[in-house]
């Protein structure tokens, strides 16, 4: 069975490719009865990293727990694709481009530290929440910006936690860092 299968076995049409990594690609998927969009991960079969999907779907459920995360709706073992919430929305460096008002990005740190938290109190290290900042997507609220941190796939319940303090090192430290930087003169942070 392939994708095409998966989906209309499961009452979904295929909308369009998401994202592609080393291992897995996104796709967008709607479920036809209600409409409601969805993401579907699916591990490449070229991928060297086999069940990867377990992984992610075992971090993404505990990280759920908590209410952190795309909720998780399926995941399917033999297809190697998990089903997950859409979250729609730019990733956190493509929304600080924008300069965010100094009211929406103090929100959203705060936000996303008390995730980050909440991970460290889980034992679940995402390990990928530096660098570019794409796996933190920010979704709106209401008014307020929201963070949904993504890509539970390299996370670990065995690794010490580090996610606050990796998250104020690429947040407020890091001088050649773009997101410190821009964090700093939104926030109008001294040095």
């Amino acid at each position: 069975m392939g994708l095409e299968s998966f989906l209309s076995e499961n009452g979904f049409s295929f909308e369009r490719k998401i994202s592609k990594g080393h291992s897995s690609e996104v796709f967008l998927i709607k479920h036809l009865s209600s409409g409601n969009f969805f993401a579907l991960k699916k591990e490449k079969a070229s991928s060297r990293r086999k069940h990867m999907l377990f992984k992610e779907v075992s971090n993404l459920y505990l990280a759920n727990s908590k209410g952190i995360g795309p909720r998780l709706y399926a995941f399917d073992p033999m297809e190697n694709c998990v089903v997950m919430e859409f979250i729609e929305g730019p990733a956190f460096s493509k929304w600080l481009e924008q300069s965010p008002s100094r009211k929406d990005l103090e929100f959203f740190v705060k936000e996303l530290l008390k995730q980050a938290k909440a991970l460290d109190e889980l034992h679940l290290d995402h390990g990928q929440l530096a660098g570019k900042g794409k796996n933190i997507l920010v979704r709106i609220e209401g008014k307020n910006p929201v963070p949904v941190v993504v890509d539970f796939e390299k996370a670990s319940q065995v690794r010490k936690t580090h996610n606050v303090s990796q998250l104020e090192g690429f947040l407020f430290k890091n001088p050649n860092g773009f997101a410190a930087r821009k964090v700093k003169e939104i926030l109008q942070l001294k040095e």
